[in-house]
């Protein structure tokens, strides 16, 4: 039987068998206004617009009705290895059910749900469950955006070199130039799910920090670390829009990762903020002292020699 997920509001209610959600529903433990998925559903549905729930909701208890006990809830019983409703962990985004809903269809339901719903989506991530699936995730779309990015960038770039090498046929220099250019692009390719897979952890690692330090760190540094590679693997690919992909890949990735944040560690969003602009805000502050510092180095350099 379908295990059908239940979520009111940000709050999980766990996963339940679909005997048991009718018998929430004529209890008044479960409204029309909840929130509901299952395999093979594009994306989550209030209970009420579930067609084999119709008679049930129609049984259910009226607004009004004497309120059911408060025990009322631990009488229906989650997937196996938790205790109660109240108490069941996060769903868990598409991503995360992949082994039943596809491999793709839980790709594209996943960055299609964060780039839409991203509040609903980091509510219902889950906060534990290893580095893997975020890390796999972040690759495949940081470098699907990356890849084509620096594809593109060299088809523009090899016109270039065709308009040179058709004015000078006979010029080495053109040639070796070609040459070493492919080489350099087979080289990138190479490299950016590496430079990916590092990045995602140095830039993590700032955020958690810096999220530490403002008092909103309510979890560990893998719950960042998740928030932030699935985040990151649905706003890259943004970057494949030619001309201002990257910018809008970096503006709403910013925006995305605040949500991320606040929403996985259930702190307010102020703290968020902080978390991830302050280690741009440090860092740019300080290519820029840099390059001020090198400016007026190189300036009396030259002033000394022209003494």
């Amino acid at each position: 039987m379908a295990m059908i997920h239940v979520n009111r509001g940000a709050t999980s209610l766990g996963a339940f068998p679909e005997e048991q959600v009718r018998e929430g529903i004529r209890a008044g433990r479960f409204g029309g206004s909840d929130l509901g998925w299952k395999e093979g559903m594009a994306n989550w549905q209030p209970l009420s617009q579930f067609s084999e729930f119709a008679e049930d909701f129609s049984s259910a208890p009226k607004p009004g009705a004497p309120p059911q006990t408060p025990t009322a809830p631990a009488t229906i019983a989650p997937i196996a290895g938790s205790t109660t409703a109240a108490v069941a962990p996060r769903s868990g985004l598409p991503w995360e059910h992949r082994e039943t809903i596809g491999f793709f269809n839980a790709f594209v339901q996943t960055v299609s749900m964060i780039l839409t719903r991203p509040t609903e989506a980091f509510s219902v991530m889950r906060t534990e469950g290893g580095f893997g699936d975020p890390l796999l995730f972040g690759l495949i779309g940081g470098s699907v955006g990356a890849i084509v990015w620096i594809l593109l960038s060299a088809a523009i770039h090899s016109l270039g070199w065709a308009a040179a090498l058709s004015s000078q046929p006979n010029s080495l220099d053109h040639l070796m130039g070609a040459s070493v250019g492919g080489v350099m692009l087979v080289f990138r390719l190479i490299m950016t799910p590496i430079l990916i897979a590092f990045g995602l952890f140095i830039w993590t690692a700032l955020v958690h920090v810096f999220l530490m330090m403002a008092g909103g760190a309510n979890k560990t540094f893998e719950t960042s670390f998740r928030a932030l590679s699935f985040a990151y693997g649905a706003t890259s690919l943004f970057a494949i829009i030619p001309c201002c992909g990257a910018l809008i890949a970096f503006i709403w990735g910013l925006i995305a990762d605040c949500i991320a944040i606040s929403r996985s560690h259930e702190t307010d969003i102020g703290r968020a903020v902080i978390a991830v602009l302050l280690p741009l805000v440090i860092c740019c502050g300080g290519i820029v002292l840099l390059c001020l510092m090198l400016g007026v180095g190189i300036g009396a350099l030259m002033q000394h020699s022209g003494q």
